[in-house]
């Protein structure tokens, strides 16, 4: 059997180098890239400040929405993921499940997927990556570049991450679809395919059950392993919309 090789260049043509500065993939581009995977890992139970129950989410997910992998990332707490992955594990959900956390950091917020333990508050932005590396989780900066939004990780910091030999980010979430996104979502893309070059991901925030999937993340695959090798990999890209999605998905609705 022939083993199919990429060069780097080519890779990254299938990925967000692909895209114009503030573009996101469009549903053709998907396809013809082989992002079939749905993923948002970033969304808020009961735990922190999101409206929705750990059981609520799940239910959801798997009823009204055509996600193939899901996070929750409550801030700065990992009792809630843990709890929904032990539901998950004893159920028979046909998506993929990922443990996370939203991490403030004295920077900015922080997420951290596929961790074990929690990882404190208030530390330096490379105290919290190395921290979630340790764990061998992946540490995506989550709605950066926002001008007014105090949790948001601003220009400096990634100029010294970017910068830095002993710490990185795993990726970046490029698009937010919360209140946390507007503005900036068009800035982090600019900026990261100008500058970084870091895997990007489309996201909700969802703080509700009626924006799980507003944001979303296409990746190759449809396992969080496989959504792991794609961000790896740098060959994720974000979503357009909702809407785009239930397209895409042959009317199952994401949001």
């Amino acid at each position: 059997m022939a083993i199919h090789t990429t060069t780097d260049n080519t890779q990254a043509s299938l990925g967000t180098a692909m895209l114009a500065r503030r573009k996101q993939m469009t549903l053709q581009q998907a396809r013809e890239a082989n992002k079939f995977g749905k993923a948002d890992v970033h969304m808020h139970s009961t735990y922190s400040d999101g409206s929705a129950t750990i059981e609520q989410i799940l239910h959801h997910v798997e009823h009204n929405t055509a996600l193939d992998v899901i996070a929750i990332t409550d801030h700065d707490v990992i009792e809630g993921a843990l709890r929904a992955r032990d539901l998950w594990s004893k159920g028979s959900y046909r998506f993929d499940f990922i443990v996370g956390e939203e991490v403030t950091t004295k920077e900015g917020h922080l997420l951290g997927l596929f961790i074990e333990k929690r990882i404190p508050s208030g530390l330096s932005m490379e105290r919290s990556i190395d921290l979630i590396h340790e764990q061998g989780g992946l540490a995506v900066v989550a709605h950066p570049l926002h001008r007014f939004f105090r949790h948001s990780c601003q220009r400096r910091v990634m100029d010294r991450i970017h910068a830095s030999k002993d710490v990185w980010f795993d990726g970046v979430e490029t698009w937010n679809a919360s209140f946390c996104g507007i503005y900036a979502n068009r800035v982090a893309m600019s900026v990261n395919r100008q500058v970084y070059g870091l895997p990007e991901l489309g996201n909700s925030d969802a703080h509700s059950l009626s924006a799980v999937g507003s944001g979303v993340t296409w990746f190759e695959g449809q396992t969080a392993q496989e959504l792991r090798n794609t961000i790896k990999g740098g060959l994720t890209a974000p979503v357009v919309s909702s809407g785009t999605c239930r397209h895409m998905c042959n009317g199952y609705s994401i949001a």
